[in-house]
């Protein structure tokens, strides 16, 4: 009789299941992502959640689409902040943007725009390099709940902080605090700057690449 499979070996077999099952039945397709960083995450949202083998967070998964946001929580990466690494943000308002003044209309793609620290950041920037309203910005990411926080612009207030930081290093022509609001321990971005934003959900590995329009 052929030995029963090691636990390691079980459960890289269920981690297989699970993979495959969320591309088969929703279309998100993580079954080439680094194994090690899948592995951590799945085993921490199993905790977590309450179950007590990952072959129990499919049955949930697969019977429950309720439950698909909370999991693609722990599968992607939502830690971002405005402005972050604000070198790259220079750089880009000194050398990068002088040339795209060339161009009558632009489009910026920001793939995997988490809840839109990004996004804003790049939509302040053209602002203040007078190319806002000839740019559209496509914000796209896989996670819905994400795309709602992004959509929404409001950020705890504690973390502006670090925000206005970062858009001073980048060679903010202005202050962070004429593009929002405080109320209430948040910071409510200015509805303008969404005027040109469109959000969308798009997996950059299953999805074609697609040409937004702004309504």
């Amino acid at each position: 009789m052929s030995p029963l499979p090691a636990p390691d070996s079980i459960e890289d077999l269920e981690i297989d299941l699970l993979l495959e099952g969320l591309f088969q039945r929703y279309h998100y397709d993580f079954r080439h992502y680094a194994r090690a960083s899948i592995k951590r995450r799945l085993v921490q949202a199993r905790e977590q959640m309450g179950y007590a083998t990952l072959s129990a967070l499919q049955d949930a998964m697969l019977h429950d689409p309720g439950m698909l946001p909370r999991l693609l929580g722990y599968l992607t990466v939502q830690v971002s902040e405005m402005f972050r690494d604000p070198s790259y943000f220079r750089a880009l308002r000194e050398t990068v943007l002088p040339h795209l003044r060339t161009y009558p209309s632009l489009k910026v793609w920001v793939a995997g725009c988490s809840h839109g620290e990004e996004v804003y950041s790049l939509a302040i920037l053209f602002r203040e390099e007078g190319l806002y309203d000839r740019t559209l910005f496509y914000a796209t990411d896989i996670n819905p709940e994400a795309l709602r926080i992004a959509e929404a612009g409001v950020y705890p207030l504690d973390r502006v902080r670090t925000f206005t930081e970062n858009h001073q290093k980048s060679g903010g022509r202005s202050s962070l605090s004429d593009y929002y609001t405080a109320d209430y321990g948040r910071a409510v971005f200015d509805k303008s700057l969404r005027s040109r934003i469109v959000f969308s959900d798009h997996s950059l590995v299953t999805d074609a690449v697609s040409s937004p329009r702004c309504s």
